[in-house]
């Protein structure tokens, strides 16, 4: 009976077939999403959260700061994106990761190299093997002249998915890399907005802070007058100094803080400080945007946030590192071949007649390491439990921002509007006070009075109008955007 004997075409396709297998583990769902709310809903009782809206789970990566519908901060925005330099330095870091990718990449793919060597050898035939033989029979001397042109191929099958598992953890890497550089564009922008308000409330306050001096300046001559005639006892007039002393002492301070402002914008910018004013208006007015943010907003808007994407990605990278380990474990195979023409004339290196072939297939296992193999295995799994650690505490983290963030910002909406009827409250007290000055009824303190008082509450709205910016941002920022009413999304968690 005839034996029938496997073909290497055989053989090979057997063994490609047999390395689609991995070793990379599935893992358990962490535990911070499988209980993760649906919604972000208001604590019992609580009632600072508008009345629930239409769906809005989906994200798209809009330019949501133009919602401010203020051109200067929409220019310097974009400008900051295009010339901060942080952002230059991580998107490299993306380049470098793609680079890193396509590295473990590699080996899923023969190796081929290509060789082109002469030699040329003169000895006395009495040294090496002539030597040995005995020499002094033939010729004095040998020389030899050899030619070779090949072209070798090398390929490690992938039996176990190390490679694969390589690639998919470098793969990973890199996505988690382009999250870090959404996280750093989102603070870029940020940092861009919040300090332009900033600016924009210093300035207003600096005015004010001026206007106010004027106003004690008049008022202290005005008692000055009056305490000179024995009109007002001596600790009125101490009172009114104390104030204006009070005043222009902290007027240095706000100029400071306003001019430390503009040259971090500058920085920002990519820009020398003093730059940054080619850019800035005499006069800045963040708009305040108080309509409310819709209320059950999905927890799926969470998956957004490119820091917890990042963080889902490293899990899955680590995860993918322990296939890696796994199958260094087992043995290898390694398949090698070489090809090409060979000849001691130069010019019969292009004869076929002159060629020559070598194929070679190498087993290799792994007997005795020290124990190094599978220390490597348990230091994977560690920093997947490190990972895994990380990824449901940046997922807590990102919850409580998002919520916190929902709160503070309806807190500071209804403050604003507070603050604006204190300040329509005291524009009225300011008007009555003008008319029965003009009318000769009044009197001029109590006008000076007036105005100051107006003046204060209008310095404080502008810190609120700050704070009603800032936790708009924190909002934007916990959220890793803007809030859409685009179709839903495909769920974008790591495990499902």
């Amino acid at each position: 009976m005839e034996t029938v004997r496997p073909t290497p075409t055989f053989l090979l396709s057997a063994l490609l077939l047999i390395a689609g297998c991995s070793l990379t583990p599935t893992m358990r769902t962490p535990e911070a999403e499988q209980e993760m709310p649906d919604r972000f809903e208001p604590v019992p009782g609580e009632t600072t959260l508008p009345a629930a809206a239409t769906d809005t789970a989906a994200y798209e990566a809009t330019r949501w700061w133009t919602a401010f519908d203020d051109t200067t901060l929409t220019t310097l925005v974009d400008t900051a994106l295009a010339a901060n330099f942080e952002l230059a330095s991580t998107r490299a870091r993306v380049e470098e990761l793609a680079a890193q990718f396509r590295i473990a990449r590699a080996p899923l793919f023969p190796g081929a190299t290509a060789n082109a060597q002469g030699n040329y050898q003169n000895q006395p035939a009495n040294t090496g093997i002539g030597g040995a033989l005995g020499g002094g029979q033939g010729p004095d001397r040998f020389e030899f002249t050899d030619y070779q042109a090949t072209l070798g191929l090398s390929y490690e099958i992938d039996f176990w998915g190390r490679v694969r598992s390589q690639r998919k953890a470098a793969l990973s890497q890199y996505f988690a890399t382009t999250a870090d550089l959404q996280t750093a564009r989102l603070s870029v922008i940020d940092q861009t907005i919040s300090t332009y308000a900033q600016i924009a409330a210093l300035q207003r306050q600096v005015r004010l802070g001026r206007r106010t001096i004027d106003l004690l300046e008049q008022r202290l001559a005005v008692t000055e007058d009056r305490y000179a005639r024995g009109l007002v006892p001596s600790f009125q007039l101490y009172r009114v100094r104390q104030n204006l002393q009070a005043t222009r002492a902290d007027q240095p301070e706000l100029e400071s803080r306003l001019y430390e402002a503009q040259g971090r914008l500058g920085t920002l910018l990519g820009r020398f400080a003093g730059e940054e004013r080619a850019f800035l208006p005499d006069s800045l007015d963040v708009p305040v945007d108080l309509d409310p943010v819709p209320a059950g907003l999905p927890s799926d808007l969470l998956m957004q946030r490119p820091d917890v994407r990042a963080a889902a990605l490293r899990l899955e990278a680590a995860r993918q590192e322990i296939g890696v380990a796994r199958a260094e474990m087992l043995p290898s195979l390694s398949l090698t071949g070489q090809g090409g023409t060979q000849s001691s004339e130069l010019s019969s290196l292009i004869n076929l007649d002159q060629r020559f072939a070598s194929f070679a297939a190498q087993l290799t296992a792994p007997l005795f390491q020290g124990g190094q193999l599978r220390a490597n295995l348990n230091a994977a799994e560690a920093r997947y439990e490190q990972q895994a650690a990380r990824y449901q505490q940046t997922v807590l983290t990102a919850f409580r921002e998002v919520k916190a963030s929902l709160v503070a910002y309806d807190k500071q909406r209804q403050r604003y509007r507070e603050v604006q009827q204190q300040v329509a409250t005291a524009q009225d007290a300011f008007q009555t006070q003008r008319e029965r000055y003009d009318r000769g009824v009044g009197d001029v303190l109590s006008l000076l009075d007036a105005e100051r008082t107006l003046v204060q509450a209008q310095t404080r709205l502008a810190n609120v109008r700050l704070a009603v910016v800032n936790a708009r941002l924190a909002l934007h920022r916990a959220l890793g955007g803007a809030w859409t009413d685009a179709e839903s999304p495909e769920d974008p968690r790591l495990f499902q």
